[in-house]
């Protein structure tokens, strides 16, 4: 094998690999726990006429109780913020599962929450 196909595989190799590598970092921080513990809700989050399961509650208030400081809350406002863009998921259906699930949420989400506050 000639040097310059050898770089153009690792290069390949590299490209392809990243985004599996972004995720496992990802799915390594608070954000990524937090995003782990809530993928019971998505389908309440995506579709209409769907109620949230049990697990979808037990995975918002694990969240809620890993939020001990005012940086925990900052950072899991933001991570929840972003990811819930990411989805596009509707904001008001969001914003009423701490309700539905009977946990008072550290802080509101939503696109237009600041989580500096």
């Amino acid at each position: 094998m000639r040097k310059s196909d050898l770089i153009a595989c690792v290069v390949t190799i590299t490209i392809l690999t990243s985004p599996f590598n972004v995720m496992m970092v990802h799915s390594l921080t608070p954000c990524g726990e937090a995003t782990n513990a809530l993928k019971p809700c998505l389908a309440y989050l995506l579709f209409p006429g769907v109620k949230p399961t049990p697990e979808c509650c037990k995975g918002l208030d694990t969240v809620n109780r890993g939020v001990k400081t005012y940086e925990d809350r900052r950072d899991m406002c933001m991570c929840l913020t972003i990811e819930a863009s990411i989805f596009s998921t509707d904001p008001s259906k969001f914003a009423t599962l701490p309700q539905l699930c009977g946990v008072t949420l550290f802080a509101p989400i939503g696109p237009k929450f600041d989580c500096n506050t």
